[in-house]
């Protein structure tokens, strides 16, 4: 427990701390300095323990706890740890209990740290973190829906995409696209239409990992001709894995884009769905003479995939086996 107010004795609490440090001191070697009424031996004490340490249960549990220090400078040191330090933390009781403690902080950047420590060690549930979608910060909104992603929480994420802030419904864009599911398509196809050019950016582009429906296709198709950039470049994107009936066209129109990323885009959606489509072939081997080089090299790997696909295997690969 820390108690009293830093004393003028703190410099050369420090420096004791300083030399202890030099003989790899163990958590119960350094605990009063852990508990010292200066904020700063505090400070410099979870410093030396996070380089002295060898087994992590105890220095972990001491992190965790540090997050819910009385002084705000001790507390940013813990999350700088907590951040550092995640790839070796060993999770254990105490160390869980000070993490959902620390949810409920005044702090906001004591609460991300905590509900980012808890999902990455798996330490939550979705019903957990879904409690945590009501906080009033978006910083820690976003982390959340990063763990709710861990969870492939599709439901949760559903509703994280009628959050206020254009960041949560962005990370809910991109955390679908992560996922992978097709059940998420239905929320891409809302994000789609958002008042926000990023969101819709992203929700579009996620398509391409979840699958484009008909009526997704629809609002892709229309996206093209939209003034932002972003958004052309994802509906592009997102017609890779639509009907070729309904994609083809579309995007051999977008491969004279003025803008190069949506160009590219529309190259590399249009190589997949080239085969046995002359006119999508015509389209990349006029992209092999784009002024940009990325957009050359997708229209020729373009081409090049749509020659396998029409000849099959060759004798080489046939013969191989």
């Amino acid at each position: 427990m820390i108690s009293g107010t830093p004393t003028q004795g703190g410099p050369q609490r420090i420096l004791a701390l300083l030399e202890l440090a030099e003989e790899v001191p163990t958590t119960e070697e350094l605990a009063e300095f852990l508990t010292d009424a200066d904020p700063a031996v505090r400070r410099t004490a979870l410093t030396v323990l996070s380089e002295a340490a060898e087994s992590w249960e105890e220095p972990s549990a001491v992190f965790a706890a540090a997050l819910l220090d009385p002084d705000p400078t001790v507390r940013r040191a813990a999350v700088e740890l907590l951040g550092e330090l995640r790839e070796v933390l060993v999770p254990g009781e105490r160390f869980t209990r000070s993490l959902r403690e620390a949810c409920g902080h005044p702090d906001a950047d004591v609460r991300g740290s905590a509900v980012v420590a808890l999902w990455r060690h798996r330490l939550c549930t979705v019903d957990e973190l879904t409690a945590l979608l009501t906080d009033p910060d978006e910083t820690v909104r976003c982390e959340t829906v990063l763990g709710l992603v861990s969870l492939d929480a599709l439901e949760a994420l559903a509703a994280a995409a009628g959050d206020p802030a254009a960041a949560v419904r962005l990370a809910v864009a991109r955390g679908l696209a992560a996922v992978g599911d097709p059940r998420g398509t239905a929320t891409l196809i809302r994000l789609a239409e958002d008042s926000d050019v990023l969101v819709r950016a992203a929700a579009l582009a996620a398509m391409a990992h979840t699958g484009c429906t008909e009526q997704a296709a629809t609002l892709a198709r229309t996206a093209l001709n939209e003034p932002a950039w972003q958004i052309r470049q994802g509906a592009a994107a997102a017609l890779a894995v639509a009907d070729p009936q309904e994609a083809v066209a579309p995007l051999i129109a977008a491969t004279r884009d003025t803008n190069l990323d949506v160009r590219k885009a529309a190259v590399r959606a249009l190589g997949g769905l080239a085969a046995g489509r002359p006119e999508a072939r015509a389209a990349l081997q006029a992209a092999v003479a784009d002024v940009d080089a990325d957009v050359r090299a997708f229209a020729r790997m373009g081409l090049s995939d749509a020659r396998t696909d029409l000849t099959g295997p060759s004798t080489t690969d046939t013969e191989t086996g």
